[in-house]
């Protein structure tokens, strides 16, 4: 039986990982072992919601890869993969035990290994059985080797991108379609996830955020049944997903007439926006961009409201983040230079406790004579 057609064609899967081993091959490491579901997608195409589940991607520099997942996963990574090799272990035997065994299967258990230690989905617990088992103490820190090769996008990648951004500009449409005085935040989030959904998105790598008043002041929160009053500020911040490739956009909504502090708040990150935005071309610095924004609030005097990086690195994403910040982060002082293919969630948020936050971000990408927004909306403050 042939498989389905996967996210990306055969040349572009080797492409990948010929750069992965490149990286190994600099740090001497045979085989490189990561529980990241990103990067197991990345490589393989495999995309499951089982990745709470113990697995891993053995990547040896001369021989195929292997993923050992959950036996309950093994029919689907066979299938709707790149790979070749796939092994399971029951809900009765131990994945540490598993690990240990497929590594002897494929005569790698002597081999230089490499562990991605950044791994959110591997516990500690599973990490000791396994160095114990080998005999050889703790493993290389494989972590970041396949982060660098993710950093720019490819054509394909980039299409995937621009079809969740048509999906996150269909749900923020709607949610501002939806606020007004008297409803309620989760009535709001609600008409987000239909549009959304209903554009031929996926689950999101990352929580809607959509909160008003005092909560919208604090970091990371979602709707919680919360009414809409007459002066509220409105914090929206959106996403959609396709192909697992993510993107993420903000906007404020003023309904009637709030604090003059959240209005000047809406205000400021919308310029502060557009600052980071003139300076986001190729050849500028992580830092440069970032400055552009910081120095513009703290001109306007809000310096504490603005807590947050300035940005950073979107793409594949699973929950329960749809950014890639552990790739690269516009931030303070960071000397990476901006190279075509790289796409990066800009979001000047400004939040203070006890009165309010207000947003206004998106999401754009680096071309070769500066950038394009892939989330192009106005930048008009809605009111209602």
């Amino acid at each position: 039986m042939s498989k389905p057609e996967l996210p990306f064609d055969d040349a572009e899967f080797a492409r990948r990982l010929a750069a992965v081993r490149q990286g190994m091959a600099s740090k001497g490491i045979d085989v490189l072992m990561t529980s990241v579901p990103e990067n197991i997608y990345y490589l393989t195409g495999y995309d499951s919601m089982g990745y709470f589940s113990y697995q891993v991607l053995i990547v040896p520099v001369d021989q195929d890869m292997i993923l050992l997942t959950r036996a309950l996963n093994v029919d689907k990574a066979s299938m709707y993969s790149c790979l070749k090799r796939v092994e399971g272990w029951d809900d009765l035997s131990s994945p540490a035990e598993a690990t240990y065994a497929t590594l002897a299967k494929y005569g790698l258990g002597g081999k230089r290994l490499a562990n991605q230690n950044d791994a959110w989905f591997l516990s500690v617990a599973h990490y000791k059985h396994i160095t114990s088992r080998l005999g050889k103490g703790d493993m290389i820190d494989g972590s970041g080797i396949v982060e660098v090769v993710r950093l720019k996008k490819s054509p394909q990648e980039i299409a995937y991108i621009r079809k969740a951004g048509e999906v996150c500009i269909a749900s923020l449409d709607a949610a501002i379609r939806a606020t007004r005085a008297g409803t309620y935040d989760h009535l709001i989030a609600a008409d987000a996830h239909r549009a959304l959904i209903a554009a031929g998105g996926e689950y999101l790598g990352h929580a809607l955020q959509v909160c008003s008043g005092t909560e919208a002041g604090l970091s990371f929160e979602t709707w919680g049944r919360r009414q809409i009053k007459t002066d509220d500020c409105v914090y929206m911040e959106m996403g959609g997903t396709y192909r697992r490739y993510n993107i993420a956009m903000s906007r404020t909504v003023l309904v009637g007439q709030p604090d003059a502090r959240l209005k000047k708040m809406a205000e400021v990150s919308t310029e502060a926006l557009a600052a980071a935005r003139a300076a986001f071309k190729p050849g500028a610095t992580s830092g440069e961009v970032d400055a552009a924004a910081r120095n513009l609030i703290a001109k306007a005097g809000l310096a504490d409201a603005f807590k947050h990086r300035t940005g950073y690195s979107i793409g594949i994403g699973y929950p329960p983040d749809w950014g890639e910040g552990r790739l690269k982060s516009i931030m303070h002082g960071d000397t990476t230079v901006l190279e075509p293919g790289m796409v990066f969630h800009l979001i000047p948020d400004l939040k203070l406790a006890g009165l309010g936050g207000a947003v206004c971000s998106e999401t754009l990408l680096v071309t070769d004579k500066g950038h394009e927004v892939l989330t192009p909306y106005t930048y008009e403050i809605a009111r209602k």
